[in-house]
């Protein structure tokens, strides 16, 4: 299973996901996210990290040429937009689709490489749920704790899941062993 970590904004969680073996760290390049990253500090905390695959996030206002700037002075290969965006299909990167929630509609021939499924622990059980995960290449993104990610993992075995990260209260005190703590339990660590 891949791990996708979204929204980094600090070099302790960088360094955690990278050092645990996350597939792709995601930097939020939405000036109207509150988990945003300049370019500067994006690329400051990467330059610590051992040749992580970082992935862009941006939002549905962003245009094609805004994100194809950001895209080249970060070297992005991926990108991450919203299911929505108008000019997802113009974009030439390996790309992330974000789903607020599960839509029964989604047309599973999109030309996309994955899908990020925010969903709710309420529709665990839905079967067209089930069976998009199982035919598409989805991360799967929820309220995961302790308690509940081993079985939702086991029962809907999606190609991936997406954490998305915590800011931190004050710089150095990060999240890091919550995540650790969820994470361990599904055998990252």
């Amino acid at each position: 299973m891949q791990l996708k970590i979204s929204s980094i904004t600090n070099l302790t969680d960088a360094r955690f996901f990278s050092a645990i073996g996350a597939n792709y760290l995601g930097f939020c390049f939405d000036v109207l996210n509150e988990n945003n990253s300049s370019i500067a500090k994006a690329k400051e905390i990467i330059n610590w990290l051992h040749e992580p695959v970082i992935i862009g996030e941006f939002g549905n206002h962003q245009t094609k040429e805004e994100i194809q700037f950001i895209a080249e002075e970060m070297n992005l290969n991926e990108i991450q937009l919203p299911f929505l965006h108008t000019e997802k299909d113009k974009l030439n990167f390996e790309k992330f689709l974000v789903l607020d929630n599960f839509q029964s509609t989604v047309d599973c021939r999109l030309s996309t490489d994955f899908f990020v499924l925010k969903m709710d622990i309420a529709d665990i059980s839905n079967q067209e749920l089930k069976y998009f995960i199982a035919n598409n290449k989805v991360f799967i993104e929820t309220d995961f704790t302790k308690d509940n990610i081993k079985a939702i993992v086991e029962y809907l075995n999606p190609y991936g899941i997406q954490i998305t990260c915590k800011k931190e209260t004050k710089p150095g005190f990060s999240f890091v062993d919550e995540y650790a703590a969820i994470l361990e339990i599904i055998g990252f660590s």
